[in-house]
């Protein structure tokens, strides 16, 4: 496995996957009702970090330099390659790429986009490999929907959780002639034999931050 050196040399403003307004739409809160913005960006903001760790990357936009080093090298006379860490990345947003002797390394490369994955077919140079660049989103606005929608989830569950907890143990209140019994869904299906909407939301979410996730060989 590769070790690799990151240093953020730009750090982003904001690392929320989503903006109160996307947030508030996905879990179709009025726009003109304000009383639970600050705990929704707490959210969003928390939320975000928590999508950002299960997938093991930085999805905002940074500049940073890496160095590429390890027994196992992530680049090599027959197949080099590395895949940068914050991605996607634009061909232009690709500073430099140094050589162990400090010399800059200008062609010889192709960049994939979407992946971040820098192909070299001529490396004739040893580790380490120090690349400069920006790479990643520029949040909230450039996150993929999926993202988006994923946070939405989670804020969801959040609300619920919240709810079910400010209700915890209360079966009915009554006033009067009148009554109100709560019904939980979550333990009706549960009897049933099936999964609650709370689990099938986690699934959901899962499956929509796979093909986000890096992995390490």
């Amino acid at each position: 496995m590769a070790d690799i050196i990151v240093k953020v040399l730009d750090p982003a403003d904001s690392y929320d996957l989503a903006s109160l307004d996307e947030i508030k739409t996905l879990l179709g809160l009025p726009a003109a009702d304000t009383s639970e913005d600050e705990l929704l960006g707490m959210w969003i903001t928390y939320y975000s970090d928590v999508i950002a760790t299960l997938c093991n990357r930085v999805f905002a936009k940074e500049k940073v330099i890496e160095s590429w080093r390890g027994d196992t090298k992530p680049f090599d006379t027959d197949n080099g390659r590395v895949f940068l860490t914050h991605y996607p990345v634009v061909d232009t947003d690709i500073e430099s790429i140094t050589a162990p002797d400090g010399t800059t390394i200008d062609a010889g490369y192709e960049l994939e986009n979407a992946s971040g994955k820098l192909q070299f077919f001529d490396a004739t140079w040893s580790e380490p490999i120090r690349i400069t660049y920006t790479g990643g989103y520029d949040l909230p606005d450039e996150a993929p929907p999926a993202l988006k929608q994923a946070l939405a989830l989670l804020v969801q569950n959040a609300r619920i959780w919240q709810s079910r907890a400010l209700t915890s143990g209360v079966r009915s209140i009554s006033h009067r002639e009148s009554r109100v019994q709560f019904f939980d869904i979550n333990q009706a299906v549960a009897k049933m034999g099936g999964a609650g909407p709370l689990a099938m939301a986690n699934e959901m979410v899962s499956g929509l931050l796979y093909k986000y996730t890096r992995f390490y060989a």
